[in-house]
C-alpha cells in the first residue's frame, strides 16, 4: 500500500511538472503530424464534391462563426489568389459563362461599385476527398474556388451572395 501511494504521488508530481512547463499559449492549438506525401496510400471517397463555406462573419455576436473562422487567414488567402491572377500564375473564369477572364476583366470587377475584397464572404470549393487508412490521414484536393461577395438589397436584411469568378487549380 505504501508503494502504491508513493507511486501515485510520484506520478502526480511528474504530471504536474510536465504540464506546468507546457508553453502552449492557446487552447485552440492543433496537433500536427508530418507524413511524407509519397508514403500516403490514398483512396478517393469523393471524386468531385462541392463545399459551400462562409468565410466572413458579418455578425460579430455570432460566437460560433467567430470561433469557426478564428484561424482562417482570409485576407491573406484572398490577396494571394488575386496576386497570382495578376501575375498570370492562375486564370480566373466567369462564373456564369466559364469564359476565361483577362487581367483587365478582373481589375474591372475590383472597381465595381459596392465591391471590395473585404466583402468577399463565401468560397465555393469543388474538391476531391481522399483517405489513407494506413496513416489515418484525410486529404482534400481543391479543383476550383469560386469567390462570392455579400450584397444587400434595399431592405438591409436581405443579403445576397454574388459570385465574382472561379479559379481552377
Amino acid at each position: 500500500m505504501k508503494n502504491r501511494l508513493l507511486n501515485f504521488f510520484l506520478f502526480c508530481t511528474i504530471v504536474f511538472a510536465t504540464s506546468s512547463c507546457n508553453q502552449q499559449t492557446s487552447s485552440k492549438a492543433i496537433s500536427k503530424t508530418i507524413i511524407a506525401l509519397d508514403s500516403l496510400r490514398l483512396k478517393c471517397y469523393a471524386d468531385t464534391i462541392v463545399c459551400d463555406m462562409l468565410v466572413r462573419n458579418s455578425d460579430k455576436e455570432d460566437k460560433w462563426m467567430e470561433e469557426s473562422l478564428g484561424r482562417l487567414q482570409r485576407k491573406a488567402l484572398i490577396d494571394i489568389i488575386f496576386e497570382d491572377i495578376y501575375n498570370g500564375n492562375i486564370v480566373a473564369y466567369d462564373y456564369f459563362t466559364n469564359k476565361k477572364l483577362s487581367i483587365d476583366d478582373v481589375k474591372k470587377i475590383e472597381k465595381t461599385p459596392g465591391y471590395s475584397r473585404d466583402v468577399i464572404g463565401k468560397f465555393l470549393f469543388r474538391e476531391a476527398w481522399f483517405y489513407d487508412k494506413i496513416h489515418h490521414s484525410f486529404v482534400k484536393k481543391v479543383h476550383s474556388i469560386i469567390f462570392g461577395y455579400e450584397k444587400y438589397d434595399e431592405n438591409i436584411s436581405d443579403k445576397k451572395i454574388i459570385p465574382l469568378f472561379k479559379v481552377e487549380f
